[in-house]
């Protein structure tokens, strides 16, 4: 198999352009001018009678003038995931560039021999076919990729690796790059024995350091890539250089607004804990309740807020999380006391309500009070989701229904802290932004939605992108574009995350955590006072692989978003950074994100076991109730 031979001029593109309105954003010729064009071979899989074979799939693209659109012309069939795995390699590769994504159109034009042809293989391939075109740089065609391509550039997990190393060995590739962890693969092979005049087939899994053995019959090398850059440097030649990350700034202000939200907190977290202790020793419920609720309340939303003791941002989440164990506490006996809980629920309704329309009355002035918005905001979402799922759960699954109402509330209360010192105003419209990030997450979440759901990967996080996304834009709708804006970026991140998880469990390696962080950094430190950045970069400490990843993709995610509306809104820095070496003075103290002094503890088998008792101890009351109504009582 030659390149010469799979190669086929592109004209496509010129049937393609006659088709395109010249209404929307076209030159005055009527005509799109044809930025750049570019070819690389793919590796693929086959499936034959004899079983799976290595074959290369020529990929080309013309990109030109537009506006944001991508599309896909094929001889063979692709999956669903095809169309989203093109759109995240243009995605990629222009803000790798520091392009406009919606400023081009993406022809992308596939064939092969493989009958069906999946997207996600070809992810990163694609990449470098869009970056060659963009640049006008030549690929160099010794090189071959494989690997999924996520929206953050990190190289995902494929299948068929041995296979395709075979098929770009023979095809005259000299280095051939794969997914991080999968220059290891696990062949199959057949073992005959016999016994008297039969034959028994069986076969036994061989372990294959492909790095060793393609380079010693094939003659081929064979690199693990973790990210697009990585790939860039075999391809092209080009080395990204690591930009300069400074430690994220706080300055005094930011500091003294983050003491004061956590003594604020500190104070309702105590109350709240003081009047679960009091509602539970004074309830109906059976000694065994009494005594699994105290516990409960003794190994969480007192334990948390021990440990929110520093002046560290990450305490806060810790006194949030206490506040809304104690109220969940609180409704809890509630319930199982047969009180109506209508005005508790609607009183909870009533005040997201009243702080999504407080908080779309502030006109930030500077950086700082722009990301104290932001954190603001965010809080606001996330407690309207919680209290719109526990609508939903409330016939099927009420104690966990009441779990969100209690969260949905502590959020607003930690959203209200946060905003209690900006000032009323006039937000400059951030339509155009929440259009831009709703359209990212539209095109990122069913991408990655497919490819997960097809693999069977957790869909936890991606299910809860999916209901962001759902949610900004409805809030788009409502003409509250900058909380749109917010929910979808975290549509975003959360997806991100996803994808990111499901590539370091099948991998069996996590690289992506450390490239996130260093991501993450970078954004927390653009300016000074980055703390809706800082907040959830801090957050990530101490917790469990995925929501450690989340809460890393939230950090960046909510950090850019700032960047964006920065763009939009004419602010000024609440201080200047410090220049790298120079000391920062007592009355404008560094706080650099670490882990936190007493990070919120992972799930254990403690927490299990206590979770488990107090399903059965709630199950207990239900019991006892119904007994009660039997008897009279």
């Amino acid at each position: 198999m030659s390149y010469r031979k799979l190669f086929a001029p592109i004209i496509l593109v010129i049937f393609l352009l006659s088709l395109v309105p010249t209404s929307l954003s076209a030159p005055s010729q009527g005509q799109l001018k044809i930025i750049g064009s570019a070819w690389i071979l793919a590796p693929a899989v086959a499936q034959t009678s004899t079983g799976m074979i290595g074959s290369a799939t020529n990929i080309s693209v013309f990109v030109t003038e537009g506006w944001g659109d991508v599309y896909v012309s094929t001889y063979s069939l692709t999956q669903e995931d095809f169309q989203g795995a093109a759109t995240a390699a243009a995605r990629v590769v222009t803000r790798l560039l520091g392009l406009n994504f919606s400023n081009y159109n993406y022809y992308f034009k596939v064939q092969g021999d493989a009958v069906i042809i999946g997207g996600p293989s070809a992810g990163v391939a694609m990449s470098i076919a869009v970056y060659s075109a963009l640049t006008g740089k030549p690929i160099n065609r010794s090189v071959t990729v494989t690997g999924m391509i996520s929206p953050d550039g990190t190289v995902g997990p494929v299948g068929g690796v041995y296979e395709k190393a075979q098929a770009v060995a023979q095809a005259g590739a000299k280095i051939f790059l794969v997914p991080p962890g999968q220059s290891i693969v696990t062949q199959y092979q057949t073992v005959v024995k016999r016994i008297g005049p039969f034959r028994y087939y069986t076969t036994q899994p061989v372990v294959i350091n492909l790095t060793d053995y393609a380079h010693k019959n094939w003659g081929l090398r064979v690199v693990e890539v973790t990210t697009l850059t990585d790939a860039l440097y075999y391809f092209f030649g080009v080395k990204i250089p690591a930009s300069y990350t400074t430690a994220p700034y706080l300055s005094s202000d930011a500091i003294k607004i983050i003491d004061k939200v956590r003594s604020q907190l500190t104070q309702i977290a105590q109350r709240e804990l003081n009047e679960a202790y009091t509602k539970v020793n004074a309830s109906r419920l059976t000694s065994v309740g009494k005594s699994t609720l105290n516990s409960y309340l003794d190994r969480y939303a007192k334990s948390y807020l021990s440990r929110a003791s520093t002046r560290d941002v990450s305490s806060i989440s810790l006194l949030t999380s206490s506040i809304a164990i104690s109220r969940w506490i609180k409704l809890l006996v509630d319930y199982y006391s047969n009180v109506q809980l209508d005005q508790q629920v609607q009183a909870i309704s009533d005040q997201i309500t009243a702080t999504i329309d407080e908080l779309s009355n502030k006109a930030p002035r500077n950086v700082l009070e722009l990301n104290i918005l932001t954190l603001s905001i965010d809080k606001t979402v996330q407690a309207l989701k919680l209290y719109n799922e526990s609508a939903n759960m409330w016939n099927t699954d009420p104690s966990t229904a009441l779990q969100n109402i209690a969260f949905s509330s502590a959020l607003i209360d930690e959203a209200k802290a946060w905003s209690n010192g900006l000032q009323a105003g006039v937000l400059p419209d951030s339509s155009q932004v929440a259009a831009t990030y709703i359209s990212v997450a539209r095109s990122t979440w069913p991408y990655i939605y497919s490819v997960l759901s097809e693999a069977g990967g957790d869909l936890t996080l991606i299910d809860s992108s999916q209901i962001y996304y759902t949610l900004a834009t409805s809030l788009y709708s409502s003409k509250k574009p900058l909380f749109a804006a917010i929910a979808a970026a975290r549509s975003i991140a959360l997806a991100e995350a996803a994808m990111l998880y499901f590539q370091a469990q099948a991998s069996g390696k996590d690289p992506y955590t450390e490239v996130s962080r260093k991501n993450a950094m970078a954004v927390a430190s653009t300016y000074p006072d980055m703390i809706a950045s800082i907040y959830y970069l801090n957050q990530s400490s101490g917790a469990e692989l995925q929501d450690r990843l989340a809460y890393l993709k939230l950090s960046s995610q909510l950090g850019e978003l700032v960047q964006d509306l920065l763009k939009t809104i004419n602010l000024k820095e609440t201080v200047q950074q410090p220049k790298q070496g120079e000391s920062t003075t007592p009355s404008q103290p560094s706080q650099t994100p670490s882990a936190p002094s007493n990070p919120q503890p992972s799930k254990n088998i403690g927490d299990w076991i206590q979770d488990i008792l107090l399903k059965i101890s709630l199950a207990f009351e239900n019991l006892v109730n119904w007994i009660r109504k039997i008897l009279g009582l």
